[in-house]
């Protein structure tokens, strides 16, 4: 009698607990729908979950379901991602959702390694898409070392809520932590859904709404930091302002957000304190923040070359005044510091000591002091720079200081503010999202994958599956017969498409700029706001907002001559100093084979710099299933 009270109370709180769940769904769905009512997100999120999930088994399966999907990555560039395992088998699941509500979840397990659609590969792999996620970078691992998979742009939540500060408090890291925190939803995990079987033959309906459930709660907890970053409040206390976003400004911010971070692991602050010391040592620099790799010597050696009459022409870098000596241009005087005195008369020549290039230069960050470890900053970003005239771009160690890493990233993140004005005053859109000078073809797309499939698993496929991929070679071609030649082009065809009417952010501001105020005032734009938002306390001697090069007229700017004293001699040697830059490509080419940093240009090249970016981060799914 006893045992059986014992089973009905057990019976009861399990029963509890799901309708719980439900119920807590339910309001949430319904707040979603309420949040969601402007340009961006105009997607119908009641109960989406439950109509909007495709199982992928077989690559039938994932034909039928690409088109949508490719459909919505390529409208809002992000996805929410997820992979279920069994212990420390390959990964059983891989679950991709859209902002629309879209969400796949492809059995990696049935289909095995030779079966992955070659669009899954290309669509994991596009950098411009983020893929979204809790520690996802680890998942991304596990993919590579499973499947070969590679999966790039990914992005941790965790450091999006770092950057969006002061608006959501997040008692836990994980999903369910930052669920509850940005979202207000509490997601059941229950242990035995979690660390169920994943390679059962038939998942369970629990299953399918938890694996996809991981998935659109990632994707909303990006959209709501998202928003909360650009209008500045709780959307739980106040939907209003984010009504007015419209899809521009939400693709422009998002970008903006993750600069610095994709692809980047994240390692908690938490993990001093877990009595780990190896750990804490080997992350020591990511513990205060840092996403790249720092110098691995100093960018300011301090070296002087002397005219030969002995007067000081500039200092520079180690290897630039070692460059004269085997050369035979110059001989070294003395050694601590290297002084090297030309066998040549310089073009130019300082007229007065008060005069930048002339300086001693520490190795710190300009705006703390730390010298633990730095990065250069580009003052006026590179993609902006590299289309100056020659004269403004030919020498630019003026704009560039060191920064320490945690100042650095905090400086991207103001200098995405002014370049979403900038693409406001400009009309210059910023060059993501539909504004990328190229685009994937979704139906090439699928005459490429035809293609591959025939002449990969030809002898695999069944026969009707066969004549259906041969008829999208036929129609595209024009023609009544698939020979292996025609397959074999079919599986190398170029799917990438330039856009018509693209413009190039960065030089469409350049062009207009030159055309209202003048380059020069450009320049000190950045420089200026670069003093007012990092407030910079270690500058080197004479660093000047206005700098300008001495040979720089009104027939190259409309700026008025206002700086006649300390610009005027801080460019005097500016002949001089092309031949001595430290900013040439053979170094730039050299330092980032030594591990160093080079901010990279923005736009869409800001996801293409693999060597920034170090992977380090905690595998919370290897915790939960071991």
């Amino acid at each position: 009698m006893m045992d059986g009270s014992r089973l009905y109370v057990a019976k009861t709180f399990v029963f509890s607990s799901f309708l719980a769940a439900g119920i807590g769904l339910w309001f949430w769905m319904k707040r979603r729908k309420q949040l969601l009512g402007s340009d961006v997100f105009k997607m119908g999120y009641s109960n989406r979950y439950k109509h909007d999930i495709r199982i992928v088994s077989t690559t039938k399966d994932w034909d039928e379901c690409f088109d949508q999907l490719s459909r919505d990555a390529e409208k809002y560039k992000i996805l929410g991602v997820d992979c279920e395992w069994v212990l420390k088998r390959p990964v059983a699941l891989l679950q991709i959702a859209t902002s629309s509500g879209f969400c796949v979840l492809v059995r990696l397990c049935s289909l095995g390694p030779g079966g992955i659609p070659p669009s899954l590969k290309l669509l994991l792999s596009d950098k411009s898409i983020l893929k979204l996620g809790v520690a996802v970078n680890d998942d991304a691992k596990k993919l590579m070392r499973d499947y070969g998979l590679k999966m790039t742009g990914c992005v941790d939540l965790r450091h999006i809520l770092q950057r969006v500060r002061g608006i959501y408090k997040c008692r836990s890291w994980g999903l369910q932590g930052l669920a509850k925190g940005v979202l207000g939803f509490t997601m059941s995990k229950d242990f035995k859904v979690r660390c169920g079987n994943w390679e059962t033959k038939h998942l369970s309906p629990r299953q399918v709404e938890y694996a996809a459930l991981d998935a659109v709660i990632a994707v909303d907890i990006f959209t709501s930091l998202v928003l909360a970053k650009i209008t500045g409040c709780d959307l739980r206390q106040n939907a209003q302002p984010a009504s007015q976003v419209t899809m521009t400004t939400f693709l422009s911010a998002s970008r903006n957000l993750c600069q610095g971070i994709v692809d980047a692991g994240f390692v908690r602050e938490l993990a001093q304190q877990k009595g780990n010391p190896k750990h804490v040592k080997k992350n020591e620099r990511k513990q205060n923040g840092e996403m790249y790799s720092t110098r691995s010597r100093p960018l300011w050696d301090n070296c002087e070359l002397l005219a030969p009459d002995g007067e000081l022409l500039c200092t520079c870098d180690s290897r630039k005044a070692a460059w004269y000596i085997q050369k035979e241009l110059g001989d070294k005087v003395s050694e601590n510091p290297t002084v090297v005195k030309l066998r040549f008369e310089p073009s130019g020549r300082p007229r007065s000591e008060r005069n930048y290039y002339l300086q001693q230069k520490e190795n710190m960050c300009v705006v703390c002091g730390s010298t633990e470890g730095y990065a250069r900053k580009f003052i006026v970003p590179q993609e902006y720079r590299k289309y100056f005239p020659l004269l403004l771009k030919e020498h630019t160690s003026h704009d560039v200081l060191l920064m320490c890493p945690v100042c650095h990233r905090l400086s991207s993140d103001y200098d995405g503010l002014v370049r979403q004005q900038l693409a406001s005053e400009c009309q210059a859109p910023l060059n993501s999202g539909q504004n990328c000078s190229v685009f994937q073809d979704h139906y090439l797309q699928q005459v490429k994958s035809a293609g591959r499939a025939l002449k990969l698993n030809r002898d695999k496929i069944p026969e009707a599956r066969v004549q259906e991929l041969e008829g999208k070679l036929k129609d595209y071609y024009g023609v009544i017969e698939v020979t292996p030649e025609l397959v074999e082009e079919a599986s190398l065809l170029d799917i990438r498409q330039a856009r018509e009417n693209y413009v190039n952010h960065g030089q469409q501001v350049v062009k207009h700029m030159a055309e209202h105020g003048g380059l020069l005032q450009f320049q000190a734009r950045w420089r200026r706001h670069f003093i007012d938002t990092m407030k910079p306390q270690y500058l080197p001697a004479f660093w000047s907002v206005d700098y300008v090069p001495e040979n720089w007229n009104d027939d190259n700017d409309d700026d008025d001559d206002e700086n006649d004293n300390d610009e005027d001699n801080n460019a005097s040697v500016v002949d001089f100093l092309r031949e001595v830059d430290e900013e040439t490509e053979e170094e730039d080419a050299e330092e980032n084979e030594d591990g160093d940093f080079d901010e990279s240009e923005e736009g869409e090249e800001d996801f293409d710099d693999d060597d920034e970016v170090e992977f380090n981060s905690v595998n919370e799914n290897e915790d939960c299933r071991e």
